[in-house]
C-alpha cells in the first residue's frame, strides 16, 4: 500500500471514530468504551534488502505488546487506535549478531466479536511503522520508517462486569525503509490480553 493510500485510510477511520456514537454499555457485554493491554512471546522473521548485495535473513524470539483504545460503533464492532510493537533483543542474522530490533506499529484498527457476551474475536488494522536496530560489531545503529498491517484472532471471557481476559494470536507485518535500505518483518505472536469493554 502506498503512503498516500495509507494516510487516506487512517484519516477516514479517525473521522469515523470522531463522529461515531458509542453504543450503551451493559454488564458483561462487549459494548461502550474499549481499552486493551496485551503482552506475549513471538518469533519475528525479517528479511534485509540492501541496495547492493543479496538479501539476508534474521530470526529470533521477541516480546510483543498491544495497547489499544476505541469505541463500539455498532453492536460487537469496535473502531479505535492502538500501538502493536515488538522487541527482539538478540535475533540471529545469518549467523552473526545484528543487535536488537525494536519495531513499533501505530494506527487505526477494528475489532469484532461474534458474540457480544464474549468468546471469539477478530481484529485488524493498518499501521505506521518505526523501527530501531541496535548497533553491533558489524553494523551501526539504524532507524527506519514505513508501514504495516495487523490481523488477529482471539478468545476472551468476562471476569467482572466490564473486564475480560483472554488469548490473542496476532500476525503483524512491517515494511521499513532506511534500515539497510529496506527490511520486511513478519511477526507472529501469542498474547495474553486484559480488556475493559
Amino acid at each position: 500500500m502506498c503512503p498516500r493510500a495509507l494516510a487516506s485510510s487512517i484519516v477516514s477511520l479517525v473521522l469515523l471514530l470522531i463522529v461515531a456514537t458509542p453504543t450503551a454499555a451493559a454488564p458483561r457485554t462487549h459494548d461502550g468504551v474499549y481499552l486493551r493491554v496485551g503482552i506475549g512471546p513471538g518469533y519475528p522473521l525479517a528479511t534485509f534488502s540492501p541496495a547492493a548485495g543479496a538479501d539476508s535473513d534474521a530470526r529470533g524470539p521477541s516480546v510483543n505488546t498491544e495497547l489499544a483504545a476505541g469505541v463500539t460503533v455498532r453492536p460487537r464492532l469496535v473502531v479505535g487506535g492502538g500501538t502493536f510493537p515488538m522487541v527482539s533483543p538478540s535475533p540471529s542474522y545469518d549467523g552473526a549478531d545484528p543487535g536488537g530490533q525494536h519495531v513499533s506499529g501505530t494506527g487505526p484498527f477494528v475489532a469484532y466479536w461474534l458474540d457480544a457476551r464474549g468468546g471469539l474475536q477478530l481484529q485488524g488494522g493498518l499501521l505506521f511503522a518505526a523501527g530501531y536496530l541496535d548497533g553491533s560489531d558489524t553494523r551501526a545503529s539504524q532507524v527506519g520508517f514505513g508501514y504495516g498491517a495487523m490481523v488477529g484472532v482471539g478468545y476472551d471471557r468476562f471476569v467482572a462486569a466490564e473486564w475480560s481476559v483472554g488469548a490473542l494470536a496476532r500476525l503483524t507485518a512491517y515494511r521499513l525503509y532506511g534500515v539497510d535500505d529496506s527490511i520486511r518483518i513478519a511477526a507472529p505472536a501469542l498474547l495474553v490480553t486484559l480488556t475493559y469493554h
